[in-house]
């Protein structure tokens, strides 16, 4: 069980990081959406496995 949430980590972590990087992207040119929903997302993804499965 332990690896499962070890590979569901590094899978959101790559995951968020590409949309991370695309709503950066958008940022700079003028909106920020995507900045503010992947940040949400990362942190609640984040969160669910690691904090709460504990």
């Amino acid at each position: 069980m332990r690896e499962m949430n070890i590979f569901l980590a590094i899978l959101v972590y790559l995951v968020m990081a590409v949309i991370l990087v695309a709503g950066v992207v958008l940022a700079v040119k003028g909106t920020f959406w995507l900045l503010i929903l992947a940040a949400l997302g990362f942190v609640l993804g984040v969160t669910k496995i690691s904090i709460l499965r504990q």
